[in-house]
């Protein structure tokens, strides 16, 4: 399955779920990165255990307008209440296995890896948006970036650069 097959998958599967204010283009180029990301460690791991990518949209943050992620220009920082997960408003749940995506309802047993992402809601009012995401097996959050810069939604950073590298910056090319 190629990369774009991929994240078509993820838009279709996460589409029908978006509300009036989420802008579906953010969804795109977040999706495209993060499924690069998953990709990258799913290539570069054993296969003995089930892998899942759980999206969701998440329309509370803890203090929206008193803390912040300071990265190419500072962000709000994408964290939930109580120094938990951000509570997602409706999420996705999707299994990959042998190259395929499977639409699942919930999460499988035992042996599995996740990925969670939590993407904020409403993002139609915004130019920026921070995207949280967290391994299961990992309890460091990594956070993504976004900017809406000449109408198109880029990838401006990553908040493991410093040790993974650069973020690949896909831009929504529907406003070039």
């Amino acid at each position: 399955m190629t990369k774009l097959d991929t994240t078509n998958v993820l838009i279709e599967s996460a589409s029908s779920k978006l509300g009036a204010d989420d802008d579906p283009r953010l969804w795109e180029v977040a999706l495209k990165v993060l499924a690069d990301e998953f990709l990258r460690r799913y290539n570069g791991a054993a296969k003995n255990q089930k892998w899942i990518f759980v999206v969701g949209a998440c329309a509370h943050w803890v203090r929206p307008h008193n803390s912040l992620w300071n990265a190419a220009g500072a962000f709000v920082y994408p964290e939930g209440y109580l120094n938990s997960l951000p509570e997602l408003d409706w999420s996705v749940l999707l299994s990959y296995q042998n190259q395929r995506w499977a639409l699942i309802k919930k999460l499988p047993g035992k042996k599995q890896t996740v990925f969670r992402v939590s993407i904020p809601a409403r993002s139609m009012r915004h130019k920026q948006a921070a995207v949280h995401t967290q391994w299961s097996a990992s309890q460091v959050p990594v956070f993504y970036g976004f900017r809406k810069l000449d109408g198109s939604w880029k990838c401006v950073a990553a908040s493991d650069e410093r040790s993974e590298g650069s973020v690949n910056t896909y831009e929504d090319m529907t406003q070039i």
